[in-house]
């Protein structure tokens, strides 16, 4: 049984507590990002008596097989994945319960939760699945799991009886955010953790996710973790996390990783308007739709400390955005950019080059609106068919791969050479990829682009970006060929 003691109403663990290892697969990423999730989860599971420790694997540079010697005293392993890291995250598994073989091992995140099944058997030594958000469940598989109970009764999990999988119901309600934890970034070493350009004026920085759900039905999109419904915090819970986070980690910089951070522009309003009130001294930046922002928005947040709003534009051609259910316009496009940009605050364009459909001249039309736009930074992604979406149900309908390795579904700028894509007589595998490289040229070389970049330059901080920014795109540029 669990032995709690308190002491002022905090909860101390005793050393005869069940010990989390909360493990977070490598990517081999140049700019490691705080595993939010986990962190999430382990300020719950802290805040319940456990012990929990958190070995990112990703920031630590680690191979899978490089886990094991870390868990020490370990009683239970939890690991998260996407699909880009889910092969690893079983590799890890694997090399886990042939060292320990007592240790339960439970799988969380989006991956599993769209393919529990096919999951547990790819990967036989995971003991349990958590499906959907896992703050609840994880805490009663837990339980379930020291005091020897049957899992039956646990809503949201996925595990092997007799050799058949079980799927137990999803999780009846959803959790009320302001009732979190604040994330346990004590458990993570800042050092570690690289901002990825544009962001990382000041330091040190710090992210936080303060909203779930959305409503929108983009193809390139699925929602299997958070859902549909669009649920926030109170702008008061998310202003206490941010001064809790300068007072214990003397954040300087925040990143605002809500999918829609302005989804209810309102309650957008009201955290700048907590911030100034308390007078909470940080800069921030934040993602979200370009059709839920207007100008008397965007200039509160930017009097609040915002000084970046990122965009999913996605492309030029409104034909384009109508196929991918995108429900915004390009006139809507120009017009949250136009008010941004008035606003003061630097405006960052996402792009998806070889969404279904598209031909040259679509991505001309793309890569000329970013130049029209005046964007400060602008992002070149290849289009994606990740599992759970209607994109994966168009690129499998249409005679693709079902057999491409899932760490090769990587949503990035140049992506894999074995990614799946989109192809059509007019637009091959090489030449979705070259105009990816043909887009950031085009883009970022162009004088009138680099004068603007100088001009707006007036930190130190703005300097050190820029460098980074410099290096990512030559990256991104070297050693291709136009073709087109």
């Amino acid at each position: 049984m669990l032995c709690i003691i308190t002491i002022n109403d905090v909860i101390i663990p005793s050393k005869d507590m069940y010990k989390i290892a909360l493990v977070n697969p490598p990517q081999f990423t140049e700019y490691p990002q705080p595993p939010m999730g986990l962190l999430q989860l382990a300020a719950v599971l802290e805040s319940k008596g456990y012990r929990v420790s958190i070995i990112d694997a990703n920031a630590l540079k680690l191979q899978p097989r490089d886990v094991v010697p870390l868990l020490g005293d370990t009683d239970v392993v939890g690991l998260t994945a996407m699909t880009p890291t889910i092969s690893r995250a079983m590799e890890i598994a694997r090399y886990i319960k042939g060292a320990r073989p007592e240790i339960p091992l439970i799988l969380g995140g989006s991956h599993a939760t769209l393919l529990p099944g096919e999951t547990l058997t790819a990967a036989p030594e995971i003991d349990a699945i958590v499906r959907g958000e896992g703050e609840e469940t994880i805490v009663e598989l837990l339980t379930a799991l020291e005091n020897k109970q049957s899992l039956g009764e646990i809503q949201g999990i996925t595990y092997s009886e007799n050799g058949k999988t079980v799927d137990n119901p999803l999780r009846s309600s959803m959790i009320e955010l302001d009732s979190l934890p604040f994330l346990a970034y004590h458990l993570l070493h800042p050092g570690l953790y690289r901002p990825h350009p544009p962001h990382g004026r000041a330091l040190p920085f710090a992210v936080m996710i303060t909203s779930r759900g959305c409503p929108y039905k983009c193809a390139y999109c699925s929602k299997p973790v958070f859902g549909k419904k669009f649920r926030a915090q109170s702008p008061e819970r998310v202003v206490d996390e941010i001064a809790y986070l300068q007072e214990k980690r003397g954040i300087k910089e925040l990143a605002f990783y809500d999918d829609v951070f302005t989804m209810d522009k309102k309650r957008a309003y009201a955290v700048a308007e907590e911030i100034l009130k308390r007078g909470v001294k940080i800069i921030w930046s934040c993602e979200t739709r370009v059709n839920l922002v207007d100008r008397e928005l965007l200039r509160h947040m930017k009097q609040a400390g915002c000084y970046s709003v990122s965009y999913g534009i996605e492309s030029g051609s409104q034909e384009i955005l109508d196929t991918i259910d995108k429900d915004i316009t390009l006139e809507q496009v120009e017009e949250a950019v136009r008010f941004t940009r008035e606003a003061g605050l630097h405006v960052i364009g996402y792009f998806m080059v070889g969404s279904p459909g598209e031909t040259p001249a679509t991505i001309r039309q793309t890569v000329g609106l970013a130049r029209k736009l005046k964007l400060d930074f602008a992002q070149f992604s290849i289009t994606t068919p990740f599992p759970g979406t209607k994109f994966y149900e168009m690129y499998l309908e249409g005679g693709g791969d079902s057999n491409i390795p899932w760490e090769d579904y990587i949503y990035a700028g140049s992506g894999g050479s074995g990614a799946p894509v989109f192809e059509s007589p007019s637009l091959r595998r090489d030449d979705i990829f070259n105009w990816v490289k043909r887009a950031y040229r085009e883009f970022y070389l162009r004088p009138s682009y680099i004068w603007r970049r100088l001009r707006r330059t007036t930190s130190i901080g703005d300097l050190k970006v820029n460098l980074s920014g410099l290096s990512m795109l030559l990256s991104s540029v070297k050693s291709s060929r136009t073709g087109q």
